[in-house]
């Protein structure tokens, strides 16, 4: 009986050492480890302002003619519409899908760039009064073609990755889109001051990619660090300099 009292105390102080906290450790919940990535595009280079898009048709609602969106600059070189997303992530990392609109608007889709996760649905949505198209291509390969009168909405799933063209195929010639569908979980699209953040990436060493429909291609690697903002600052050379680089302000 002695031996057994004996025994339940001694297991009663160990339970009770396991239960004290070690020096220097604390019992707060851990803080998640994950990092932001904040960035600007610029471009460099002799650059030229566009000049507006010709409108052939329907010019009675659009007018004569549309901004180029295919390349917009700031004064200070800023590039909008750059999609950035990021390379190797933990696949593990569960994947988010969203509902993305491509809307027909003043003659011209808008917005112009968009980034989505595969698997989300995308809204094709026409607030112009006439007949638009939506004619969706991975290369040469239709997705989908889809006739939007003012009245119709469509739902279309967006389930493998690349870099989607978007054209309208009711003689409006000028109008144009891209929708950049990716694997990764975190991603986005540059502002007017070619600004970017990317937030609750998990800590770690990254790629960048960046694309834009008229600059092409660039990577830069990245280092993540838990709480912490990492700063990242690409430039892209202006496409045949010696003539300049055809812009919008």
């Amino acid at each position: 009986m002695k031996f057994r009292f004996l025994t339940l105390l001694f297991m009663q102080g160990v339970i009770a050492a396991l239960c004290q906290p070690v020096e220097g450790m604390s019992l707060a919940p851990t803080r998640s480890r994950t990092g932001t990535i904040v960035g600007q595009v610029r471009v460099e280079g002799h650059v030229r302002r566009s000049e507006p898009l010709t409108v052939y048709k329907n010019r009675h609602f659009c007018g004569t003619s549309v901004k180029d969106e295919s390349i917009l600059v700031g004064d200070d070189g800023a590039v909008e519409n750059v999609v950035v997303i990021v390379g190797g992530v933990d696949e593990v990392i569960e994947k988010l899908s969203h509902t993305i609109v491509l809307d027909n608007k003043d003659c011209k889709f808008s917005p112009h760039v968009q980034a989505v996760s595969v698997g989300s649905e995308i809204l094709l949505h026409n607030s112009d009064p006439i007949l638009h198209d939506v004619h969706a291509r991975v290369n040469s390969e239709t997705l989908f073609n889809v006739g939007l009168p003012s009245w119709r909405q469509v739902k279309k799933r967006l389930t493998v990755p690349g870099i989607i063209t978007i054209g309208c195929e009711v003689l409006h010639t000028w109008m144009s889109a891209f929708i950049v569908v990716t694997s990764s979980r975190y991603f986005a699209v540059t502002d007017s001051t070619g600004q970017f953040t990317l937030g609750g990436v998990p800590a770690g060493v990254y790629e960048l990619e960046f694309w834009h429909e008229k600059l092409g291609r660039m990577s830069r690697k990245v280092v993540v660090q838990a709480d912490q903002s990492a700063m990242v600052e690409v430039v892209f050379t202006s496409p045949g300099t010696d003539r300049g680089a055809e812009i919008n302000h």
